[in-house]
């Protein structure tokens, strides 16, 4: 109804909102419903840059822009667990208290939680990016001054032809609803949600409580000597807490790099052998296979290293195939990504929404060990579903070309 420009703006505004007033919750229920509706905001956003890449990209470099807005996806959410962590320790310090009370500000402010603050920030830059992008931005490049028609005529070729409203025929929606690719991309995201996202979710306790803890039950012949805790201490940056929060950032941070190597890779393989299927399909399976086997040989090793590298391998392994995935939802969308996107995402976020409950059942009942392997299991399935994926042609049953 108003586009990809307005809806963006207004999804990351009110995510902004909401992520700075569950700084200013009072308790349980307060936090809750400021969580809820941030969840319910920012729900269409991946299915509007669905849209924009539809509209934006070549057809030829979908994969490879799939994997860039991946892997910032996922950068976000590695650099966010140590900063979060840096932010909260530089608003409790007393320079900062200090600085605080000399402000003309109610004497109560200076007091006040970190944590609180820190959402405020964290509010404060989505609200700093809504600004520029509705500047700038327009739904088409057509409708944008600085896109000269050269650059037009080489964003727009191999594309769908442009629907110019934004609606989607009536007839159509059955066609989406029982799409084959799509009903399998959907199964696959929601698998694949529920593997991933124990990095989201299990994985800073799993450091925490076991990761950390092999590190303190080492022999004493392997620790330090008597003076390197001392300095340990002294150095913040060094600290239990921070080594933590960075053995928790790491597997983000790898899989970021696994979605922007796979996007090109695979954007390269299918330029070269002109084979969207097979050329999409080889990164996600090979993907998941890997991070499943990852994921089950976590519980067998015996140092903090080992299991963070293990842990790395398999997210970025998952996300080695997420510019395959996304690109073929694009491609089998067409003209109507936003809504295929939406559609993919209802089924996904499954995984994500009930795997903390399932996984805290698991790891309640039989321990880490029969949870990774719970993990392993979903990812095989979610490497199975390309068997039933096919984005050479849209679910409206036109033919994807490949450009030129």
């Amino acid at each position: 109804k108003h586009g990809a420009r307005v809806t963006l703006s207004r999804i990351v505004l009110a995510w902004s909102i909401f992520t700075a007033l569950s700084g200013s919750a009072t308790g349980f229920y307060s936090l809750l419903s400021y969580r809820f509706i941030f969840g319910v905001g920012e729900a269409g956003a991946f299915p509007n840059m669905a849209r924009i890449q539809s509209r934006w990209l070549p057809a030829a470099t979908r994969a490879r822009f799939g994997g860039l807005l991946w892997m910032f996806a996922r950068w976000g959410g590695a650099f966010s667990i140590p900063l979060a962590g840096a932010l909260m320790r530089g608003y409790d310090s007393e320079a900062f208290r200090n600085f605080f009370r000399s402000l003309p500000l109610p004497e109560s402010w200076a007091g006040m939680d970190a944590w609180r603050l820190t959402f405020w920030t964290a509010g404060l830059m989505g609200l700093v990016w809504v600004g520029l992008f509705y500047y700038w931005f327009r739904d088409h490049p057509s409708e944008n001054p600085s896109v000269n028609k050269a650059e037009l005529a080489m964003i727009t070729r191999g594309n769908p032809p442009e629907v110019r409203g934004h609606s989607m025929e009536s007839h159509l929606w059955g066609k989406l609803f029982f799409n084959r690719s799509l009903l399998a991309l959907g199964v696959l995201y929601l698998f694949g949600s529920f593997g991933w996202s124990f990095f989201a979710s299990w994985m800073p306790k799993y450091v925490e409580t076991v990761v950390m803890a092999k590190q303190e039950a080492k022999p004493d012949s392997d620790k330090a000597t008597p003076s390197a805790p001392a300095a340990d201490e002294k150095a913040s940056w060094l600290s239990p807490e921070v080594r933590s929060e960075w053995m928790s950032a790491a597997p983000h941070f790898c899989g970021g790099i696994a979605c922007l190597i796979g996007g090109i890779l695979c954007s390269r393989l299918v330029a070269k052998t002109g084979d969207r299927r097979r050329g999409r399909a080889i990164f996600p399976v090979c993907g998941y296979i890997t991070a499943a086997l990852a994921m089950y040989c976590v519980p067998f090793v015996k140092t903090p290293l080992q299991a963070t590298l293990l842990i790395c391998l398999a997210e970025a392994a998952h996300d080695f195939g997420q510019g395959a995935n996304w690109a073929s939802i694009v491609d089998i969308g067409g003209k109507y990504a936003g809504v295929a996107a939406g559609m993919i995402n209802t089924i996904g976020n499954m995984g994500n929404a009930f795997q903390p409950y399932i996984g805290a059942k698991i790891i309640e009942k039989y321990g880490w060990n029969q949870v990774f392997l719970v993990y392993s299991i979903a990812f095989l399935v979610a490497a199975s579903m390309w068997t039933m994926i096919d984005p050479r042609k849209t679910f409206y049953g036109e033919p994807v070309e490949l450009p030129h």
